[in-house]
């Protein structure tokens, strides 16, 4: 089996973008993602106009499929209209931020229900999370012309939206512009919410019949020191989990993930990956 797509690395950005590509050129990346917020910060990157044509220009000379991580304060799927329109309001500055910098896609995570009053008809309180969620992707999506949003799969259960797969079945529904969304598959937050990876064939089975397999633009290549179904979000370093290098590589080479990017994100303890272990694992 042939592996098509570059594997690349979430870099932590630390003062600024140069150092950024700094990092991505030191490991030999094509694709790579990063953080909108500088580690520590409180607040968004804001680069000077100077900083964003120096990143576009390395940008263009050095690598392909680019991917931006929204931050953890926006919650797409909220009942509370206060945390919505201020989640909608950094959404768009993420989105205006990544089309500046010419980066092609953000990745979100989908939010959660908690808030939502339980209901004959829909008694956790998904299906309006769902309705809430499409509501303001459907908004941003009608000014966002050159990024594409990915939905990734989350670990942990109750009213966490997209950590059941089918959670996106049900999303597609509302969807007015389905093919500015597609989905990031993370193989620790599966494994961890409860998904065997193996057999592989079998998992991909149901992520097709969930996110579409043509849909997943991008896979987290993570390992997890938790157990199957724990509902933990701990990564580890691909093959330095309970997943392991068997299944990872049989993942990382199968070819029906060919086409989609793969993003090792890092151990729990936020370290970047050593050189020479992300050499080793190129090699799988």
């Amino acid at each position: 089996m042939v592996y098509n797509a570059p594997l690349g690395l979430h870099l932590r950005l630390e003062d600024s973008l140069a150092q950024v590509v700094t990092t991505a050129q030191a490991y030999n990346l094509r694709s790579f993602q990063l953080f909108l917020v500088p580690q520590g910060a409180r607040a968004h990157l804001m680069p000077t106009p100077q900083e964003v044509e120096a990143f576009v220009q390395a940008r263009r000379e050095n690598f392909g499929p680019l991917y931006a991580h929204s931050s953890y304060w926006v919650n797409p799927a909220t009942s509370n209209k206060r945390v919505f329109l201020i989640s909608r309001s950094l959404l768009k500055r993420e989105l205006a931020l990544v089309q500046a910098l010419e980066i092609d896609f953000l990745v979100l995570h989908a939010g959660s229900a908690k808030g939502y009053r339980p209901t004959s008809d829909d008694p956790t309180g998904k299906q309006r999370a769902l309705i809430a969620l499409a509501k303001m992707l459907n908004n941003l999506m009608k000014y966002a012309t050159n990024v594409t949003i990915l939905l990734e799969n989350s670990a942990q259960g109750k009213k966490t939206i997209g950590s059941d797969l089918e959670d996106f079945a049900e999303l597609k529904n509302y969807l007015n512009f389905p093919e500015k969304i597609g989905f990031c598959l993370d193989t620790a937050h599966a494994f961890s919410y409860g998904y065997e990876l193996d057999p592989v064939d079998d998992f991909l089975r149901i992520v097709d019949r969930t996110m579409g397999l043509e849909s997943v633009r991008l896979i987290h290549f993570n390992d997890t020191h938790d157990t199957c179904g724990s509902m933990v979000d701990q990564h580890a370093f691909p093959g330095k989990g309970n997943i392991g290098k068997d299944v990872l590589t049989a993942l990382l080479h199968h070819p029906l993930l060919a086409h989609a990017p793969k993003i090792i994100e890092g151990s729990s303890t936020d370290e970047q990956i050593p050189l020479a272990l992300f050499r080793e694992i190129s090699r799988w």
